[in-house]
């Protein structure tokens, strides 16, 4: 067992990101996480919560006056601000029961904790995030997943790139799908993210067939040496992707894909037009709980 502290506060998505920025470092706190409270048809106008945990009882005094005064900086109006102690449980037993598998397509995510209950006919990924992005269950990862599947039970691929690949799990998707012989890369700009998808690579007997690269641009020279791809995968952002288009799209090899995600229902137009301007046509648009997958094609 083991007892926890919290002090949280409440905004809006759009607000969300800047006001982590400038929270900057808690060397006190052992996590800083944020979850949607109240969905909404319109993703911008949801209600999020912010919270920092502590396994000893922090200055909760200080601590909610300096979330008080980052949301005064940013014109926060009517952002609640509470804390106090979690109940004391097994929270080891409570993170596997909220981490519990999930399936996307015919893949089948799991821990540690579950091994040996693939289900018959799934392909089964082994995950363990630590510090990357990538566990599946973001609307945008698990859309990816989705393309990964529909686009390997139609078309034959052998090469994949997975740019920002953050815990490796599409890029051991892809390779689940492809041929023992097919080339796959996973790179990301952070290092501790190859670390992480070179490990989840090895769990899973895939080292062999996926190169963990850290790379902090789809043009960099590795990566064009080894292209252009027959699938291209980016679960980034839209901002980021808009920049990149040029780039990434001549990653894709004539007749290859490219998946996008990471991107919001109401960006989903900006992002495709970038894309649309080099030569990039939609094939399907995947949508989960406001968030957008765009599988696009390079024509022959």
């Amino acid at each position: 067992m083991a007892e926890f502290w919290f002090v949280e506060i409440e905004m809006g998505f759009p607000q969300l990101e800047p006001f982590e920025e400038l929270l900057g470092e808690t060397e006190d706190s052992v996590a800083v996480s944020s979850y949607e409270v109240a969905p909404m048809p319109n993703p911008d106008d949801a209600h999020w919560r912010l919270q920092i945990l502590f396994d000893a009882p922090p200055d909760m005094k200080a601590w909610k006056q300096r979330l008080a005064g980052i949301a005064k900086s940013m014109g926060l109006k009517d952002a609640p601000i509470s804390g106090g102690h979690l109940p004391d449980q097994d929270w080891v037993r409570h993170t596997n029961i909220v981490n519990a598998p999930i399936h996307a397509g015919r893949f089948y995510l799991y821990g540690a904790h579950d091994a040996g209950s693939t289900p018959p006919g799934a392909k089964p990924l082994l995950l363990d995030a630590g510090l990357a992005f990538g566990t599946g269950r973001a609307p945008s990862t698990y859309g990816c997943l989705q393309a990964i599947d529909l686009l390997a039970r139609h078309k034959a691929l052998r090469t994949a790139l997975d740019f920002g690949c953050g815990s490796g799990v599409l890029a051991m998707a892809a390779a689940r799908c492809m041929p023992a012989d097919a080339r796959l890369l996973a790179a990301d700009i952070d290092p501790v993210a190859v670390e992480v998808a070179k490990n989840n690579a090895r769990l899973n007997g895939l080292s062999a067939r996926i190169q963990c690269l850290i790379a902090n641009r789809p043009d960099a020279p590795l990566l064009r040496k080894a292209g252009p791809f027959d699938l291209v995968l980016a679960n980034i952002l839209a901002g980021p992707l808009r920049r990149m288009a040029r780039d990434l799209s001549r990653r894709v090899a004539p007749g290859g894909y490219l998946v996008l995600s990471g991107l919001l229902a109401h960006e989903d137009a900006a992002v495709f037009a970038a894309y649309r301007s080099q030569g990039l046509l939609l094939e399907k648009r995947i949508a989960r709980e406001g968030w957008h997958t765009l599988v696009l094609q390079r024509r022959h």
